[in-house]
């Protein structure tokens, strides 16, 4: 790859993901390196995308867009059709003169298309949201994928120290090949005075995102029983898809709990932590959180236990509380804190 200092480097933004936080993630970094003169943006999305319309705002150079799928069905036509668009990928980098393919979060395809941007003399970038899978999606073949997708590429974003340490130690990848970008605010709103604890309606806990094992939500449920004695009418909102079979016994025990039990479109999110105070992440495992970057945009605390990514995240008593362990009497003590004080809870939310 070579071209001269004094023209701006051509990038390509990659992510053909659906829905979920990669697509917010890649128009938040492309709202962001529009803006630079050194750079000249190009995109390349998936047409299903729930955000795909958001994108047409941004002004970049060029697009390659693709269909990718919305059944079981089209994703195995589509995968059997990969050597086409491998093809079609590596003439149109190489049309464009693109110098370096940055690929926002790994997706099933990824790595089967590294062959194009090879072919077209290109580099490529991968941020590394996770170095290893998460408990309940560490599986054989998406552990395979990623790490084929990590090995394949020249350099690795990372959005917490703690995922730089895990590639390394767990992919031998080289350190210098590393590059740190903490994960910024997600734009669904913004708030220009800090929030108020609200004192005509007892305080909303928000437990928000997929309902899987390693995200703790037993822990939360714990606590809040622990809570509701001290704080009588306090509520818990759970918004997210996921398998609540594991905690029925528990929700049975418990009251002022709303289930929203599904997945959460994208235009509903901004409304779900404006109606809510305070968001608790009761993980076992972390590598980084967008609920926290979303919350943060809402002016929202956040009460989180003491995973490494977390810590890095969250700021202890700045932006909001670490729980001093993993037990749910730490987690509720934390959660106690800013419910007990009002101008600690102002705090938090001015950051």
């Amino acid at each position: 790859m070579t071209r001269s200092q004094s023209q701006p480097l051509r990038v390509l933004l990659w992510h053909w993901g659906r829905r979920g936080g990669g697509p917010r993630y890649t128009l938040e970094l492309a709202r962001e390196l529009a803006e630079r003169d050194d750079l000249e943006v190009f995109l390349s999305l998936s047409r299903q995308s729930e955000m795909y319309a958001e994108f047409g705002s941004i002004p970049v150079a060029g697009r390659f867009d693709i269909d990718t799928y919305t059944s079981l069905p089209q994703f195995a036509l589509r995968t059997l059709q990969l050597p086409l668009l491998r093809r079609r990928f590596a003439t149109y980098l190489r049309r464009e003169r693109i110098n370096v393919v940055f690929c926002t979060m790994d997706h099933l395809w990824g790595s089967f298309l590294v062959g194009a941007i090879r072919s077209a003399g290109a580099l490529y970038l991968l941020t590394v949201h996770d170095a290893m899978r998460h408990p309940g999606e560490d599986h054989g073949m998406r552990q395979w994928l990623l790490r084929r997708d990590v090995a394949a590429s020249d350099g690795a974003l990372v959005l917490t120290e703690s995922v730089r340490e895990l590639l390394i130690a767990h992919h031998g990848y080289p350190r210098d090949h590393t590059f740190l970008s903490t994960l910024g605010n997600f734009s669904y709103g913004h708030r220009d005075a800090p929030r108020e604890l609200p004192r005509d309606r007892p305080v909303r806990l928000l437990f928000f995102g997929r309902i899987i094992a390693y995200k703790g939500l037993d822990l939360l449920l714990s606590a809040l029983s622990r809570l509701q004695a001290e704080f009588p009418g306090l509520s818990l909102e759970i918004w997210g898809a996921g398998d609540l079979g594991p905690y029925r016994a528990r929700l049975s025990g418990l009251s002022a709990v709303r289930l929203e039990n599904r997945w959460i479109r994208e235009e509903e999110i901004a409304g779900v932590f404006e109606r809510t105070d305070l968001a608790i992440l009761p993980y076992r495992e972390a590598s980084q959180s967008a609920v926290v970057a979303t919350a943060f945009a809402a002016g929202m605390p956040c009460i989180a236990t003491p995973i490494p990514g977390l810590r890095e995240q969250v700021a202890d008593g700045v932006t909001g509380l670490i729980a001093a362990g993993m037990d749910p009497d730490d987690l509720a003590e934390a959660i106690a804190r800013p419910l007990r004080d009002g101008a600690l809870y102002r705090r938090l939310s001015a950051g």
